[in-house]
């Protein structure tokens, strides 16, 4: 016995089809960046983070050592 489908789920499935071929992220992560550079980051906020203890107040990090990680999409 043959199944019938309705014209709406014929449609949504040609819609599934087509987007088949579009590649979408499924999330963005920081490109990997060498370790040696990743260091220099690490220590700046470190530095940030030790002078902070004394003064009781939360870290005030510069937005310049953070914008230069740049989001990359995973497949």
């Amino acid at each position: 016995m043959k199944a019938k489908l309705s014209a709406a789920t014929l449609k949504r499935l040609e819609a599934l089809e087509q987007q088949r071929g579009q590649q979408r992220p499924v999330a963005m992560f920081p490109r990997l960046v060498p370790v040696d550079e990743w260091g220099a980051v690490a220590a700046r906020m470190q530095a940030e983070l030790k002078a902070n203890i004394t003064k009781d107040c939360p870290p005030q990090y510069d937005e310049g050592d953070l914008s230069h990680l740049v989001l990359v999409a995973s497949a």
